[in-house]
């Protein structure tokens, strides 16, 4: 994955050459195949490359030209089009990158361009003769970009950590994030990141800098469902749902300069993925690299593993199948690297961490994640059975019951209260349900948050105490969910980007293309649900390329780390001992509830839900803690 990085001075002030070369150190890991700088009239700004696809060999960023300076990390999905648009020839598109056809399209529709491009892409323009400074992430937040608006200078950058380079940006955290990582709060200020003053550009979103400073953002695309998905019969939603996820998966594999890698769990998501892969990586005569988290062969967890799933696939030539075993290593190995690497407390999973390396130690220079597919094309549409009863579909209703029973072999109890109720009950009764299952404590008393740091949340308006999470997510609210869903996933951190990054890979999620997105939110709730079982257009549009197996399958998906109950289990006291030695002066305990955090992790039972729950907050929580006293240690 590419990176760019800059600073434009609005105070008259020239810009430092040796900050932009700090800057691209800073940037070194993404920038094997080279690092260029340009520095002029009060800008600087720089890109690292990392070859990945047929074009990049004609990369040479920044590119100057006629007073405008671009530097770009790009993969545009439709270059032709947009050739035909600008009146480039094929010839000549031959040997153009991407940010050569951006540039184009920029000089022809000026910031609007953002409109007409497609692909996973960041990139900032300098228009010397406006001397404005234009920014813009992709649609989904794909690729990431920070930045800093200061007195009298603006930087930003692929990455948190090169904006440290430069003189008189702060490196100081935000105390409001550090209540929000503690709280849950349901609403997340867009674009918040864990410092003060630093932010993360929200995908969908461009940014302009004028000449006097003045900075401006505007949300150009948000998740909606395309006009002509909307109103078709089910023949043309079987049909879309394989021509654009093919789609989607080909713009990303059909111009790479090495085999792909891809985070398999052989369910639908990943599982889709690879089977529409197939006909490209045989076309390529390549295979792509499978990298699935598993238990070792034979062991047996509360949770579901992916082995049986992967090995379903064992029988596609195209697909070169590894796993990912736990041996010792635990979500607090190494934890201090992982807070390099990311700038955060998250990105810890050690699982995404042995992934993403087994996948570069492949030589594969793109990871593909089939993480979106639930909220787009794959919808687990729970309670669905209660939806229909509500729509005062009866026949349909009495139908489906009978179906799902067959299809899970589950107890009409228990259909009735995970499948029927919870779209029945009021979320007002369903608040009240969980309130008394608490005794009436406050949702954020059962968080391990110093009381005192959450009532100055509260009271400086950081924490809306009535827009906490509840205890278990909420999954019959429908298509205001998904919405909600892939909004937040476009305003999402960069962080698995970023872990990939280290591991020398540019990282995409074809469930996150727009096509995908906007075909998702137009197919109508009745194709999510048929037969007793969710992803009905899905069984239905990959019938023929998915394993028997996977096509029968229930409900439910395979855990990506099955051993994380145990795990945490056992290292979490040692590591919540080695937090509270940390606690220098107070630092830590100003925010954390030790106390509360042991009472967590204290004898959990593997089959307790619940347990489950707690101890994956404790474990964020103490992971949070560690950061906190890495980060002051790190900052002297």
């Amino acid at each position: 994955m590419s990176a760019i990085f800059g600073v434009v001075r609005t105070d008259g002030a020239p810009v430092s050459e040796r900050e932009i070369g700090r800057m691209a150190n800073m940037l070194a890991h993404r920038g094997p195949d080279g690092r260029h700088i340009a520095v002029h009239d009060g800008v600087g700004m720089g890109h690292c490359l990392m070859r990945v696809t047929q074009e990049d060999w004609y990369e040479a960023q920044p590119i100057r030209a006629g007073g405008v300076t671009l530097v770009a990390d790009i993969r545009l999905d439709n270059r032709e089009a947009l050739a035909s648009a600008l009146g480039i020839d094929g010839a000549a598109l031959g040997d153009m990158p991407d940010s050569a056809v951006l540039l184009a399209a920029y000089r022809h529709w000026g910031e609007a361009c953002v409109d007409h491009l497609l692909g996973d892409f960041t990139f900032a323009i300098w228009d010397g003769a406006t001397r404005t400074l234009m920014a813009a992430r992709d649609h989904m937040g794909q690729r990431g970009l920070f930045y800093h608006h200061g007195d009298g200078f603006f930087a930003f950058a692929s990455e948190t950590k090169a904006l440290w380079a430069v003189e008189g940006v702060p490196r100081r955290l935000s105390e409001e994030a550090i209540g929000r990582r503690l709280l849950f709060p349901v609403d997340l200020p867009q674009g918040a990141t864990l410092y003060d003053a630093i932010t993360n550009l929200p995908g969908g979103t461009t940014l302009r800098l004028n000449a006097d400073g003045v900075l401006s953002t505007h949300r150009y695309w948000q998740p909606q469902a395309a006009p002509e998905h909307l109103g078709r019969d089910e023949a043309y939603y079987v049909d879309a749902f394989r021509r654009i996820l093919t789609e989607a998966v080909a713009c990303r594999l059909r111009r790479l300069t090495r085999p792909p890698a891809l985070l398999f769990s052989g369910g639908f998501d990943s599982g889709g993925i690879a089977a529409l892969a197939g006909p490209i990586m045989v076309a390529q005569e390549r295979r792509i690299v499978a990298v699935c988290s598993a238990l070792d062969e034979g062991e047996r967890r509360a949770v579901r593993d992916a082995r049986a799933s992967a090995e379903a696939f064992r029988q596609y030539p195209f697909i070169d199948l590894h796993y990912y075993v736990r041996h010792h290593e635990n979500v607090f190995s190494d934890l201090e690297t992982s807070f390099a690497t990311t700038d955060d407390s998250v990105g810890t999973s050690y699982v995404r961490r042995g992934l993403y390396r087994l996948a570069g130690e492949s030589g594969a220079r793109l990871v593909l994640d089939g993480m979106g597919g639930d909220y787009t094309l794959n919808v687990r549409a729970g309670a669905m059975l209660g939806r229909m009863l509500i729509r005062g579909r009866i026949v349909g209703f009495l139908r489906e019951f009978g179906a799902r029973r067959r299809a899970t072999g589950r107890s009409i109890w228990r259909i009735w209260r995970e499948d029927v109720a919870p779209a029945l009950m009021p979320l007002r009764l369903s608040a009240a349900i969980q309130s008394v299952s608490r005794k009436g404590r406050p949702l954020w008393r059962t968080r391990p948050v110093n009381e005192g740091f959450a009532r100055s949340m509260f009271a400086r308006g950081a924490v809306d105490p009535a827009r906490l999470r509840t205890a278990r997510s909420v999954h019959d609210r429908w298509h205001g969910r998904w919405v909600n869903l892939l909004n937040k996933a476009a305003m999402m951190m960069p962080v698995q980007p970023t872990l990939a990054a280290a591991e020398g890979l540019e990282f995409s999620r074809p469930y996150h293309d727009r096509r995908v997105v906007e075909l998702g939110l137009a197919i109508p709730e009745t194709l999510q649900f048929r037969g007793g079982l969710e992803r009905y257009l899905a069984r239905r549009a990959l019938e023929d390329i998915l394993p028997q197996r996977l096509l029968a399958s229930g409900p439910g998906n395979d855990a990506e780390d099955p051993d994380m109950f145990r795990q945490a289990r056992d290292c979490a006291p040692q590591a919540l001992a080695e937090a509270q030695q940390m606690d220098n002066e107070g630092r830590l305990s100003r925010y954390i509830d030790f106390d509360r955090l042991k009472s967590m992790i204290a004898s959990p039972d593997e089959s307790v839900p619940a347990d489950h729950r707690r101890l994956q907050v404790a474990t964020r929580v103490i992971a949070l803690a560690r950061f906190i006293a890495w980060f002051d240690k790190d900052n002297r």
